[in-house]
């Protein structure tokens, strides 16, 4: 009987022993074939979309040892996202995973040429992660991914780093995959992105780079706004502070009123909103704004931060004209760049045919109402 015991247990355990080392067999093949990647870059020439990815390649213990990582980009050519997928994967002999990627860049001629619903096959598929941020490239995807940056950097998520700020700014804004797709449920599936350019800079300080003769630096000043049909037009600096004025909560960011005597305010907070009356076919924006003269002036005698009534008055109507003027480009470029149809649908959905009228917006007035609220 205790031999019968003996060897019950003596089997049982060199089962279990077994089954243990199979599965860590098994989980360490899966992690060296599987590529973790951190930034997507899709180009489309007309015919076929090119896909890069960028993945780790960890060193000295891997990602967990604290010996840092080395990045390398894998691309394809396909007639679509899924195939160029599968082709890096055969011709490399990896899993890719999505899971981590950081941002989506897409090359000019994919925004105006590509297939973007795409992005809300992403989406729903889980490939990616909701968080990822979406940017267009100023020419091809492929030289933001090529960029120069620092050792040890690689562009894509140096970039965004760049996009990532603490408050949201006046400037240019980051949009994640969850807000695009939710945008593009919207009636007019006017959606934002930032444009990237390249500027080349002067060789790098830093000891691992010195046989390089320049770096790049990323240049982001404008806003991309594009639709499921693909780019609409390219907001230039001014018109991207004026987008974000009138559709964003913001934390950051300087505001300058020129004229002869010049100033400048610092936003701590600025919330707008918008009404629909139908009836009198006006469209109200409402800019709540806190802010604070980013320069001292002297007020009877002493340092004051706080704008005077004159300086209120051109800051309303500084704010006023800059609203006005998104909304006429908006319509000299035939979009919708506010989303004001959409506004006026969810109000009045009983409207709907006579609000989704081509000649709608042209019939629409424009009133702006600003509330200053003002820090010394």
């Amino acid at each position: 009987m205790k031999k019968f015991l003996t060897s019950k247990w003596v089997l049982i355990l060199v089962i279990l022993i077994g089954l243990v080392v199979f599965n860590a067999l098994v989980f360490n093949v899966s992690v060296v074939n599987r590529n973790i990647v951190v930034g997507v870059g899709l180009d489309y020439d007309g015919n076929e979309y090119t896909l890069y990815t960028q993945v780790v390649l960890p060193k000295n213990g891997g990602v967990a040892s604290g010996g840092g990582n080395n990045y390398i980009t894998l691309k394809a050519n396909a007639p679509n996202i899924d195939i160029a997928i599968d082709k890096i994967e055969k011709e490399q002999g990896v899993i890719l995973s999505f899971a981590q990627a950081a941002i989506l860049i897409l090359g000019k001629n994919m925004m105006e040429n590509g297939d973007l619903k795409f992005i809300d096959t992403f989406f729903m598929y889980n490939k990616v992660h909701d968080n990822l941020l979406l940017v267009m490239a100023e020419d091809k995807a492929e030289d933001i991914m090529n960029a120069s940056v620092a050792a040890g950097e690689v562009s894509s998520l140096q970039l965004v780093r760049q996009l990532r700020p603490t408050k949201p700014p006046l400037g240019v804004s980051a949009i994640s995959m969850q807000e695009y797709v939710r945008n593009s449920k919207n009636t007019n599936k006017i959606n934002y992105m930032p444009m990237i350019s390249i500027k080349e800079t002067e060789p790098s300080t830093d000891q691992a780079k010195e046989d390089e003769e320049k770096a790049d630096k990323f240049l982001i000043s404008q806003t991309a706004i594009a639709d499921d049909y693909g780019l609409k037009c390219v907001l230039d600096e001014v018109m991207t502070q004026n987008y974000n004025i009138a559709t964003k909560n913001m934390q950051d960011g300087v505001l300058k009123v020129d004229g002869e005597d010049f100033f400048s305010i610092h936003i701590i907070e600025s919330k707008p909103s918008l009404s629909y009356d139908l009836d009198k076919m006006e469209c109200e924006i409402k800019i709540k704004l806190k802010t604070i003269r980013t320069e001292a002036r002297y007020d009877k005698g002493k340092v004051s931060f706080m704008l005077s009534d004159e300086e209120i008055k051109r800051l309303k109507w500084a704010i006023d004209l800059r609203m006005k003027a998104i909304f006429d480009f908006g319509l000299q470029n035939n979009i919708d760049i506010l989303n004001i149809k959409d506004g006026f649908s969810k109000k009045f959905p009983k409207k709907t045919s006579q609000i989704l009228a081509e000649d709608f917006l042209n019939k629409i007035n424009l009133n702006v109402d600003v509330v200053i609220t003002q820090v010394d």
